[in-house]
């Protein structure tokens, strides 16, 4: 009976053993990977602020030159600088596709992402013009909307974060996330933009680092990047756009609510100082 129970407490030694050192070996495992996710996010914030710094850098470039001739340059002189270095069957295709009659610009014309300031547009999405749950008097939400931007990290606000903004259709209800890059299991979600991005501002101002009551302002259309003119051109440009019943018109923010504490991240450290 006694060397029954010895076999068996060896084989419980050995088996323990064994477990020690694969989990030794996960745990390196995923420390290594741990280090190449943390880079990987480091160069991916770095180059969309150099996307973001350099299309605006060409944006601008371009009304210089145009102010510099006397007269802003046409959409058409645009269009052939831009056809000039494009191969030779890119064109054949483009000149294939290219309508009669030119008129509102489509969503299926646009390439993606864009960059309307602060926000990267990587998909617009589709306006459910029969649902109202997506639309009313001044916003329209577009299934699959997908954008991204950089602000303050919800656990450190002294550090910057790259935040990608969606709207999905929930059962025939719009469901807005805030995913932070850095926090794949702290994702912010509810059924307006506000309610999405008050969850977001409550965790910066419960955050140890704030030590003031920071002015908020709840403006999750904004945040999310459905304010800017180029986002509401493409939504107008959409099939759906006319059929929005309840739609009205856009609202345009002023400058002093996109440099509130809420939307900008050097305004914010302000109050971190």
């Amino acid at each position: 009976m006694d060397l029954k129970y010895k076999r068996r407490y060896d084989n419980l030694k050995r088996r323990i053993k064994n477990y020690t050192l694969e989990n030794a070996a996960l745990t390196d495992e995923i420390c290594s990977l741990q280090g190449e996710l943390s880079a990987t996010r480091s160069q991916r914030l770095y180059l969309i602020e150099r996307l973001m710094f350099y299309e605006g850098l060409e944006k601008s470039n371009s009304v210089r030159n145009s102010l510099s001739n006397g007269k802003p340059e046409s959409t058409d002189n645009q269009a052939g600088s831009l056809k000039k270095i494009k191969p030779a069957a890119m064109q054949r295709k483009l000149s294939e596709e290219k309508p009669k009659n030119v008129g509102i610009i489509r969503k299926k014309k646009s390439v993606f992402p864009v960059n309307p300031n602060s926000v990267l547009l990587h998909s617009l999405g589709e306006i459910i013009s029969g649902n109202v749950n997506f639309h009313n008097e001044n916003w329209i939400y577009p299934v699959g909307y997908v954008a991204t931007r950089i602000f303050a990290h919800p656990k450190d606000p002294r550090k910057k974060c790259v935040f990608t903004c969606k709207i999905l259709n929930n059962a025939g209800i719009p469901q807005f996330q805030i995913i932070p890059d850095n926090d794949l299991d702290g994702v912010f979600f509810g059924e307006s933009a506000n309610a999405c991005h008050m969850e977001l501002l409550n965790t910066i101002q419960r955050c140890p680092y704030v030590k003031v009551k920071i002015p908020f302002e709840l403006q999750g259309e904004v945040f999310f990047g459905l304010s800017n003119p180029k986002t509401q051109s493409l939504l107008m440009g959409d099939p759906g756009f006319q059929q929005c019943s309840n739609f009205k018109s856009f609202i345009v923010p002023t400058s002093k609510s996109l440099n509130n504490p809420s939307i900008s991240f050097e305004t914010l450290q302000s109050f971190l100082s």
